[in-house]
């Protein structure tokens, strides 16, 4: 009898263990499911409601233990857009990374690299947001989540378009039209695919594109968008003589983008609206609307629109012959426009760069697969005539044929591939990647010697006047020649190279600066006196030479250049055919974007 009642014990017991544990699992799905909500809240609302949104974040952040772990890459996702919100964009880029290493989905992987690309281009980084942007052409392949990958889509939209690389801007953004039908991801695509073809003029004001692009924007309530397309219009208006058809244009709307509070945007409306002003001679006005420009764009650095009401300033108080006032505004127009100027040659370069390793992967792939192809030539052969001697031999003098004409071949391709991966076709001089893989090693080389290093950058002066006025062969004629001067003087161990167009460069190894000097002096004379007449025309070549050493910019490749370059402009600023040392100052420069949009 009490064997019987343990037995029943034992059953109820057990019974009660498994009511307990589903009960259990009910309670935690509910609870992630929760969760899972709270998330997708917070993430809707992120730009609309930042108030909300930080809250939401703060809370589960406080219970992240009990979160899984999908749940915790999306809250640190979360966490990671609201550091860079505030302006910790370097914690954010840590949180992005992170995430893109771990194992979460590949939907969040792809997200936080393309919020990467987008803090990159805030900070200005174009090398590196070029670098994740290839990732993301890897990832967009396993994506199966379509806003995804239309956001993806535009994030790199945005960022091509912003380094000046248009057909791909619109390329992306076309991705776009074809792979939703989502409204705001259309206003976005359309606003982009516009921008690309009024910058490559390749629209006309009467396209009637723009305006359906325009009322999709403001029908999804993006006047940001619709406005941009607005300046472009104007802008474009102004371009062909219409100056009061974009006034027109910008006075209607100025009221609705000047609601949105946002900087990038009024400060372009204020700036075309005082060139307007200042091309009809209403000084007033288009000194009141420079002066708003002024303000809004008074921490964007180099922006267009600050440069712009710059320089409108300047010629406004010329002409009221306040002329330490007109100073003033000249240099603040010079110093902004330098550093544009410098920002769009750093875009550029870092697209060059990027192409070149594009092509450099691609040459070493290309030349695995032939290596590939006459291995599995040399074992498809010995093994179809193993069955005899006879056939053996016969493979063997085969196969020794086909190695010898395939090694024959390969090194061919080789010696091409190493000419066209490390020298400049043109001039026979190093190219831009090998000089920066030869100039680095010597830089360490030196640095562990202690040795002096210099280095000394030029440009050919006014260069463009001679492609256009004698053609782009005597262009080339002119560059050949300039090397063939400047590599006849120098010594056996110098780098020399062709940085790109009319620009180059020499690393002097064991060469201080006085050296460096004097070297890039009889450069600049040596293409003073070339004799142009054996290219079919006479016309003079001068060039303005940078100069710098280690003692000054430090063993760093890249504060080298960037030195030895802003020397160069010193040149070309007091009159072009010249030698300037580079000088050591600090200067504040604001990182901040001209046109960015943390839009991602």
């Amino acid at each position: 009898m009490s064997s019987l009642i343990t037995i029943k014990k034992n059953i109820l017991n057990i019974c009660l263990f498994f009511y307990l544990l589903l009960t259990t699992n009910i309670l935690l799905g509910s609870e992630h499911s929760d969760i899972d909500q709270q998330l997708k809240t917070a993430d809707g609302i992120r730009s609309k409601n930042p108030a909300q949104f930080k809250k939401i974040i703060n809370k589960l952040n406080s219970n992240k233990k009990t979160l899984t772990n999908e749940q915790v890459h999306y809250l640190n996702y979360l966490i990671a857009y609201q550091q860079s919100i505030t302006g910790k964009l370097q914690e954010a880029i840590i949180i992005y990374k992170n995430i893109i290493k771990s194992n979460a989905s590949i939907e969040l992987k792809f997200r936080a690299n393309s919020s990467i690309i987008n803090t990159f281009a805030i900070t200005q980084d174009w090398a590196k947001g070029l670098f994740h942007l290839s990732n993301n052409v890897e990832l967009i392949k396993q994506l199966s989540n379509v806003e995804v990958k239309q956001n993806g889509l535009i994030v790199s939209a945005l960022f091509y378009n912003l380094i000046g690389q248009y057909e791909l801007g619109r390329h992306y953004a076309s991705s776009v039209l074809t792979a939703t039908k989502d409204a705001r991801a259309l206003c976005l695509a359309n606003q982009l695919i516009l921008e690309a073809k009024f910058k490559l003029k390749q629209i006309n004001a009467n396209d009637i594109k723009i305006n359906q692009a325009i009322d999709l924007c403001v029908k999804e309530n993006e006047i940001i968008m619709a406005s941009a397309i607005r300046t472009y219009l104007a802008k474009f208006y102004m371009n062909n003589n219409d100056a009061l058809r974009a006034k027109e244009l910008l006075l209607q709307t100025v009221n609705l983008i000047e609601a949105t509070n946002y900087t990038p945007v009024i400060a372009k409306y204020y700036s075309l609206l005082a060139e307007i002003y200042f091309k009809e001679n209403n000084s007033g006005i288009s000194a009141e609307y420079a002066n708003k420009t002024l303000i809004k764009t008074s921490s964007s650095g180099n922006s267009k629109p600050l440069i712009l009401a710059h320089s409108l300033l300047y010629k406004i108080e010329l002409q009221n012959n306040n002329h330490q006032k007109a100073l003033k505004h000249y240099i603040k127009y010079a110093e902004a426009d330098k550093a544009h100027l410098k920002n769009e040659k750093a875009k550029h370069l870092a697209f060059q760069l990027a192409e070149h390793k594009s092509l450099e992967q691609k040459n070493q792939i290309a030349l695995l697969n032939k290596k590939n192809d006459l291995l599995t030539t040399e074992q498809a052969l010995i093994h179809a005539n193993a069955e005899n001697t006879r056939l053996i031999i016969m493979v063997l003098v085969l196969t020794l044929s086909v190695l010898t004409f395939w090694g024959y071949r390969l090194l061919i391709a080789h010696k091409r591939i190493k000419e066209l991966a490390e020298y400049d076709a043109l001039t026979g001089i190093y190219n831009r990647g090998h000089f920066t893989q030869v100039a680095n090693n010597a830089i360490k080389y030196c640095q562990s010697a202690e040795q002096a290093l210099s280095l000394i950058m030029f440009d050919l002066d006014h260069f463009k006047n001679i492609n256009d006025s004698y053609g782009h062969a005597c262009g080339d004629w002119a560059l050949k020649k300039v090397a063939e001067v400047c590599k006849s003087i120098g010594r056996q161990n110098d780098i020399f190279a062709r940085l790109g167009g009319e620009e180059f460069c020499i690393l002097l190894t064991s060469c201080d600066s006085k050296a460096a000097q004097l070297r890039a002096e009889a450069c600049r004379q040596a293409i003073a006196e070339i004799i142009t007449t054996d290219s079919g025309f006479e016309f003079s070549i001068t060039a303005s030479f940078g100069v710098t050493e280690v003692k000054i910019s430090g063993f760093e490749l890249e504060q080298l250049l960037a030195d030895a370059d802003s020397a160069t402009y010193s040149s070309k600023h007091a009159g072009r055919n010249k030698v300037s040392l580079f000088q050591a100052k600090t200067t504040l420069e604001s990182a901040a974007l001209d046109n960015s949009q943390n839009i991602f």
